[in-house]
């Protein structure tokens, strides 16, 4: 895979991704928009399909992501030619992606700052089981630390402001400098496990949107970070980072 980076901009029509989702059996009146675009975008460009993404646009009758990827255009559409179904192929305006793309930059400066802007979902798992979860359990981190609390008073902004800065910690490409909380909701999320009847659970997860400012450690990883997202989700319209200059 090339290690260049671009950011495309994919436009489906709304009806035909969910007659994609009505043929692949899902739960359509409980299913969110993301997983059927995680469904499209597998079954267009394969296992390396463009990841993370984000809704920025939805009409009536079309839906349109931003998404980073590390294969070109050509690529992309050449796969999608060669083994997408004919009915998803349709549901998504390959031919112009040619006028959707953008080349990311390969370094940024070490200790620049720059705004960002993610769709995350802030989720923490147990190390152990507990009187409320079991261990391994996937759990918003606020309410994590209301448990760990037990009844003091905690903030929602702060604690995703810690969890924000260990995920960027971890990473080694940047550190947090500043951090808002702009929304935040309860989002139902569609799974399907891995086992023989690929069994679909629903479930809720946190849905916040974050904003602030992050200041570059190593110039060269923050195309690895863009790459990979921030959070769990990822594959489902969490998780990507879309920088901003600094007022």
């Amino acid at each position: 895979m090339s290690a260049e980076l671009y950011m495309l901009r994919l436009r489906f029509e709304t009806p035909r991704l969910y007659e994609l989702g009505r043929r692949r059996h899902l739960p359509v009146r409980e299913i969110d928009v993301g997983y059927l675009l995680h469904c499209a975008l597998k079954e267009l460009f394969g296992a390396e399909a463009p990841a993370p993404f984000t809704l920025v646009r939805t009409e009536s009758r079309h839906l349109e992501v931003l998404a980073y990827s590390r294969r070109g255009v050509a690529e992309l559409r050449d796969h999608a030619r060669a083994f997408a179904d004919p009915n998803v192929h349709g549901c998504c305006d390959i031919d112009a992606l040619e006028q959707n793309v953008k080349r990311m930059p390969e370094a940024w400066p070490v200790a620049a700052r720059l705004g960002f802007r993610v769709r995350a979902c802030p989720i923490v798992r147990m190390s152990s089981d507990g009187p409320r979860w079991r261990k391994g359990a996937e759990v918003d981190a606020f309410l994590a630390r209301c448990w760990k609390e037990e009844g003091q008073p905690v903030n929602r902004e702060s604690v995703y402001r810690e969890w924000l800065a260990k995920e960027l910690e971890r990473r080694g490409s940047a550190r947090l400098v500043s951090l808002e909380l702009k929304g935040f909701q309860r989002q139902p999320v569609v799974r399907r496990d891995h086992a023989g009847d690929r069994k679909t659970h629903v479930a809720e997860r946190p849905d916040a949107m974050l904003e602030g400012v992050l200041q570059v450690v190593e110039g060269h990883d923050i195309s690895t970070l863009l790459a990979r997202g921030i959070g769990r989700h990822r594959a489902f319209g969490f998780g990507m980072v879309l920088l901003r200059p600094v007022a």
